[in-house]
């Protein structure tokens, strides 16, 4: 059966975080729910634009911010999926040929996988 894949979050790389998220709350209203100032060497904040959520990291320390080169940061980094059982979401997309960068680990924020 094929899982049942929804919106989650959309996650961009920002040299300077506050300053991006409070554009975001000038501009669009948006409610920053969650600031960690040092979470896996940079700062994050988590935002609430209505219904989405967008997720805004700093840059880590040895990263380098290059609009054109792909293994640099900076802009979007990716967006967020949801999904009931993320193991056999993964092992049904491989069946239909995805490629995967990075298998599912529980790494994000607040133990997402």
């Amino acid at each position: 059966m094929a899982p049942r894949f929804g919106y989650d979050h959309i996650h961009i790389v920002a040299q300077n975080v506050r300053e991006t998220a409070s554009y975001f709350e000038r501009v669009f209203g948006a409610e920053l729910t969650s600031f960690n100032e040092n979470l896996k060497g940079a700062p994050n904040a988590i935002l609430l634009i209505g219904e989405m959520k967008l997720f805004v990291r700093g840059i880590r320390p040895g990263e380098r911010p290059d609009a054109v080169a792909p293994d640099l940061v900076e802009g979007l980094d990716h967006f967020g999926l949801q999904v009931d059982d993320i193991e056999a979401a993964a092992v049904w997309l491989k069946e239909r040929g995805a490629e995967f960068i990075l298998g599912p680990e529980r790494t994000g924020i607040g133990g997402r996988m």
